[in-house]
């Protein structure tokens, strides 16, 4: 209850928001603020069952557990990683370092991947990042923009002479995460209800390509060769320049044909969009 000789309204609210989102609890949010218990009586009433600091923190408790709890379902092969404690740590760590700054919990997550890169625990699990990376891209891919996927139909008529103008641009719903380490073998444990083991480190060059389809979403590992020709191909270019870039490092025919395979496995995968 307000009293009312109290604050304002918006005062008020600022205050209670400012007290319910501290992640070390409502007693520590008033000592940094030079503030008392007492400071909450124009705030909050207290009684004989429960103290106005006592009140608050059941609505700090809440809303960190919300949070918490929306973040493991954004990561969740990171919170089985870590189990229940270190998870709780971890996400109490990113709170202090990164509060909510979005109305929608949909964004809460977004900082994670760069905060784990930094974070002390990513010493001993190097691959921790690389981890928080695959799954928010999973999230993230999910929600960008739809567009028209170019269809295979649309190349059974194209004559030959064409193709080498055809021009290739990959889908908004896309994202490359690199990673040294074969984080995708954790994940598909997980998700297959198994343990977090360990992820082995990969080879060099290794990444995961992000896409939607549809509405559902895929990863899977990429070599080098592919990851470089997805590079020409991000932001657009032509069916002949993917070839040419190809065919620095191979003979033009093995390019030719490592280029169409690359451009059927793509169409297949809806991974380019339609002009």
């Amino acid at each position: 209850m307000r009293r009312a000789d109290g604050p304002s309204l918006a005062e008020a609210q600022e205050r209670f928001f400012q007290l319910i989102t501290a992640p070390e609890g409502v007693a520590k949010a008033l000592r940094d603020r030079g503030m008392t218990a007492g400071d909450l009586d124009a705030l909050v009433v207290g009684d004989a069952r429960a103290s106005a600091v006592e009140r608050l923190d059941v609505y700090a408790n809440m809303y960190f557990f919300r949070i918490r709890d929306v973040l493991a379902e954004y990561f969740p092969t990171l919170a089985a990683a870590l189990g229940p404690a270190g998870f709780h740590d971890l996400v109490t760590d990113y709170l202090l370092a990164h509060p909510p700054d979005h109305p929608s919990l949909r964004y809460v997550g977004r900082a994670l991947p760069a905060f784990v890169a930094g974070h002390g625990r990513a010493v001993a699990l190097p691959w921790l990042p690389e981890l928080a990376a695959l799954e928010w891209a999973r999230l993230d891919v999910f929600d960008r923009t739809d567009v028209r996927p170019l269809a295979r139909e649309a190349l059974i008529g194209l004559p030959a002479s064409a193709f080498g103008e055809l021009g290739l641009r990959l889908v908004p719903a896309h994202e490359i995460v690199v990673a040294r380490h074969a984080v995708e073998e954790m994940w598909r444990a997980v998700e297959a209800g198994g343990a977090a083991v360990e992820p082995p480190l990969a080879g060099a060059g290794h990444a995961l390509l992000v896409w939607r389809r549809g509405v559902t979403v895929y990863h899977r590992p990429l070599d080098r060769t592919e990851v470089d020709a997805l590079a020409h191909v991000r932001d657009g270019c032509s069916f002949g320049a993917l070839c040419a870039a190809l065919g620095r490092d191979r003979p033009d025919d093995a390019a030719a044909a490592l280029a169409a395979g690359m451009l059927a496995r793509w169409v297949a995968d809806e991974l380019l969009a339609a002009d």
